[in-house]
């Protein structure tokens, strides 16, 4: 039997993380996969009843279900790779028993399976929406690649960091979960138009880099559509550099301590 190589071993050992982290992600049954559909569809549909009654979004050009979808979904993203990363190192601690398997690889994997869930079932959501009369498709499309390319980034680098940062404070991961639940939904324009808060609120809003990636991705689809003005990509693109920097530094330090199995 011939001898594998190195990338065939490191082939090897990501598939069967990825296909683990799959099976406890959706919990092994149908019902696990049809919620991660079903999650963001309810939030359309109980905004898009909020919306209405309190006449929040009235701009012409702009169908308010693709305006909510298109900050739920990247947001989603985000937090899905910033949160769920913290967690990836001590759920899959006991297999570093195995030389073949690193701390980087669970990262990997599970960042990888979070933003293959997330982005078919934003395709599957655009899909519905398309199909019920809404137009759902980019105007920009090869900079909606950029921008979410951006995203996924700046949610995997901060991941990263958390990930590494809290392994010796894992009590620090409530705080963190706090912080990514509903202060950043709200300040990250998911529900709501930006452009209707005083001024004062946008340049504090802007300090958020989520903010910037959901308005740029909200003009990918809306050509009538007016990003915040200081919305830019290079803010969250340099966050991400600095954020992914630290943690692979962080992780290049620590990684020994991170193979121990408690």
């Amino acid at each position: 039997m011939p001898k594998r190589t190195p990338w065939q071993i490191q082939r090897a050992v990501l598939f069967a993380l990825f296909v683990r982290e799959l099976k406890t992600r959706v919990g092994g049954r149908w019902l696990g996969g049809f919620w991660l559909l079903f999650e963001p569809l309810v939030h359309v549909v109980l905004l898009m009843m909020l919306v209405t009654f309190l006449r929040r979004i009235s701009a012409p050009g702009i169908d308010v279900p693709v305006f909510l979808i298109t900050g739920l979904m990247p947001f989603f993203i985000f937090k899905d790779l910033s949160v769920r990363l913290m967690d990836a190192i001590d759920s899959n601690r006991g297999l570093f028993n195995y030389r073949q398997v690193k701390p980087i690889d669970a990262l990997a994997t599970r960042a990888l399976l979070e933003v293959t869930l997330r982005s078919l079932v934003y395709l599957v959501v655009l899909g519905v929406l398309g199909w019920l009369g809404f137009h759902v498709i980019p105007v920009r499309p090869l900079e909606l690649i950029g921008v979410s390319l951006v995203l996924v980034l700046l949610g995997a680098s901060l991941g990263l960091l958390f990930a590494v940062g809290t392994d010796d404070f894992p009590k620090a991961r409530v705080f963190i979960r706090m912080l990514f639940g509903m202060p950043l939904y709200l300040g990250s324009g998911v529900i709501f138009s930006v452009h209707r808060l005083p001024p004062d609120a946008q340049a504090w809003l802007l300090w958020n880099p989520v903010l910037h990636l959901i308005e740029l991705s909200r003009a990918c689809f809306f050509p009538s559509y007016r990003t915040l003005q200081g919305v830019s990509l290079s803010y969250p693109a340099g966050l991400a550099v600095v954020f992914g920097f630290f943690g692979m530094a962080l992780y290049r330090v620590r990684r020994d301590r991170l193979l121990t199995v408690a």
